[in-house]
């Protein structure tokens, strides 16, 4: 099912899935959606995690026989399958049809993805995914909406700000949300009781 970006800590606070699907092109917000489901895992006692990356030559029948085969400690278990293309090939949508028609009830597998194009959120694999489990995208946010997000950001981290100093923040990082947030990581650090201004932007930034 699909559940969007803000309403997925929501979806998380009533039990983990056996199977997740985050994709998108902005790598901040598909990672740290990933650390929400990591967090619930870690809650609810899955205490061993695999990763899987699928490159050149990938061996999809590991997705099968680890999803399947429970720890050495009979620990439940949390695997992320990172598919940076967000094209499994022809290989890779057999193995994650079959996977999702017989999911394993012990484990969970996050499939965390790229960009996925929306004629291959058509595709057969996809559509397993989608009704299987829980389908998340992580949209890369526009320019026009970025001083909306950075004021967010700044809020959620309990800075006090004018808004001249968000227009300033959005123009001095030029898209990249990783220098958003560590820009704003640096100011709740340096600056956490102050009003955060354009000339104290203009500082940290030095």
């Amino acid at each position: 099912m699909r559940v969007s970006l803000s309403s997925l800590k929501g979806h998380l606070d009533q039990g983990l899935q056996p199977l997740y699907l985050i994709f998108g092109a902005e790598v901040l917000i598909v990672e740290e959606t990933l650390d929400q489901i990591r967090q619930v895992a870690r809650d609810q006692g899955f205490n061993e995690r695999l990763r899987l990356i699928v490159e050149p030559g990938f061996d999809w029948n590991q997705l099968f026989e680890q999803g399947q085969t429970m720890s050495l400690f009979a620990e439940r278990k949390i695997i992320e399958l990172r598919l940076p293309t967000g094209k499994p090939g022809d290989a890779g949508s057999r193995a994650l049809v079959d996977y999702a028609q017989s999911l394993p009830p012990e484990n969970t597998l996050v499939v965390v993805s790229g960009p996925v194009e929306k004629r291959a959120q058509n595709s057969k694999w996809f559509k397993s995914l989608d009704e299987a489990g829980v389908v998340t995208e992580c949209p890369a946010v526009s320019a026009d909406r970025l001083p909306d997000w950075i004021a967010q950001r700044m809020t959620g981290k309990g800075l006090k700000f004018d808004m001249e100093a968000v227009s300033h923040l959005s123009h001095l990082v030029e898209g990249n949300l990783l220098a958003a947030s560590q820009e704003i990581d640096l100011l709740t650090l340096l600056h956490p009781n102050e009003t955060i201004t354009t000339d104290i932007i203009r500082s940290a930034a030095v």
